[in-house]
């Protein structure tokens, strides 16, 4: 899956940021107004628009002065799953907390950081995930090995991607604290919590 546009497994690269802006409001928006908050050109949202309005799958509609603003159509055929694509991405981070809540034993702290929390990775992209084990469970504890790698088929199995765990003791992060490698300051920029304590939360108490 394309974690930068998930929704361009199925739809093109401005139909599915455009969808997304118009199924997350009722209100009537401009062109000008799809274009920046899709990320587009104005051209290229225009484009796009023009051709959904012609499926009837978008309503645009004379707002005066020259000014046409659209609404998606909800009651169209192709709404509901549009929908559904348009929001891959929040998707995926549902899961993953619904996997996550119901790990025994439960983590310490679980986030998705790296390009699938930024959103500027691709189809051969990992998807990142911080996991930190409780004091007291082993790495290789059979109970806390078979999670693991049964959330790692999960996400290869859900958007076709490998997942990349770092699986991380709390006894391992006065160090991380105190030495600081890439991954921790990755984390703290962009890290999207997706179980337990937040991670500078975590940090701060243990470099204390």
């Amino acid at each position: 899956m394309n974690l930068s546009a998930p929704s361009s497994i199925l739809l093109s690269t401005a139909d599915g940021p455009i969808l997304g802006v118009l199924a997350g409001t009722t209100r009537a928006l401009s062109g000008r107004e799809v274009a920046r908050l899709s990320g587009l050109s104005a051209n290229g949202a225009w484009k796009a628009l023009r051709r959904l309005v012609e499926h009837g799958l978008v309503s645009a509609e004379a707002a005066g002065a020259g000014t046409v603003v659209y609404t998606l159509n909800r009651d169209h055929l192709a709404a509901q799953p549009a929908m559904v694509l348009a929001r891959l991405r929040a998707t995926l981070l549902e899961r993953l907390r619904t996997a996550i809540d119901a790990w025994h034993p439960a983590p310490l702290h679980a986030s998705l950081f790296g390009s699938a929390a930024r959103s500027d990775g691709d189809t051969a992209s990992d998807i990142d995930l911080l996991v930190i084990r409780p004091r007291g469970i082993h790495e290789d504890d059979p109970a806390w090995r078979a999670q693991i790698e049964s959330l790692a088929d999960d996400v290869l199995r859900w958007t076709g991607n490998h997942a990349g765990i770092a699986d991380v003791g709390e006894g391992d992060l006065k160090r991380l604290s105190r030495d600081r490698p890439p991954i921790v300051e990755e984390v703290e920029r962009d890290a999207i919590l997706l179980a337990g304590t937040p991670v500078d939360n975590l940090f701060a108490r243990s470099s204390s």
